[in-house]
């Protein structure tokens, strides 16, 4: 997933103010044609962003030529291990096709010096969750090094922060100790994402997204 800043919405909200008032929309053309569109648009957003106790905000219209609706969902993350975390995605309704897609929206701006030199524990990876008691940990040093454990062994690499892009630098290097299969694969998974880690940020709640190039992440949560 692809992690947004709000002041990115909201300068994109204000640059196509004027285009969304110009260009009226071919397909809801009406009055209850957009009362519709916006009770349809509210609820496949609510659906797709999975959140417990979900609150939809307005609608921001952007003109046929784009075709979409961009609402703000907020809630709370339904998984346990998140334990209530709240939770802010951004939707994107597709008028035409009915298709919809969220991101979790990131709201703090990073600062590197918070996240560096602490012990992070992985709590959710690529949305599958993390295999109970086992022990998903990163560190990002200030020595140029990032490390922890990844489910079964434990793994370092030299990488580089430049504002909030992060890049890893081959070859990962780790302990070699046979773990159940799950939790094998998991580690797999894990350390290829951190491998491929192109950006991060924090939330509101204190948690670091790691972005690999992909767009699926790793969400962390101090250990």
């Amino acid at each position: 997933m692809i992690l947004i800043d709000m002041r990115d919405i909201l300068t994109l909200a204000g640059a196509t103010a004027a285009a969304i008032l110009l260009t009226p929309p071919a397909n809801a053309a009406t009055s209850d044609a957009w009362a519709k569109l916006d009770k349809a648009s509210e609820a496949a957003c609510i659906k797709a962003a999975n959140l417990t106790g979900a609150s939809v905000g307005p609608a921001i219209r952007y003109s046929d030529r784009v075709g979409f609706d961009a609402r703000v969902v907020d809630g709370t993350w339904p998984q346990p291990h998140l334990k209530g975390a709240k939770a802010k995605m951004l939707c994107l309704y597709n008028r035409k096709n009915k298709r919809v897609e969220v991101q979790e929206l990131a709201t703090t701006p990073v600062q590197v010096a918070s996240v560096k030199d602490i012990w992070w524990r992985a709590e959710d990876i690529d949305g599958k969750g993390v295999i109970d008691n086992s022990e998903v940990t990163l560190l990002l040093g200030s020595d140029g090094k990032i490390g922890g454990k990844s489910g079964c062994n434990g793994y370092s690499a030299n990488y580089q922060i430049t504002g909030d892009a992060v890049k890893v630098f081959p070859p990962m290097i780790g302990t070699r100790m046979m773990c159940p299969p799950a939790l094998m694969t998991q580690e797999r998974d894990y350390r290829a994402l951190i491998e491929a880690a192109q950006s991060f940020a924090t939330t509101p709640e204190g948690a670091l997204i790691m972005t690999s190039a992909s767009g699926a992440t790793i969400r962390f949560m101090r250990k």
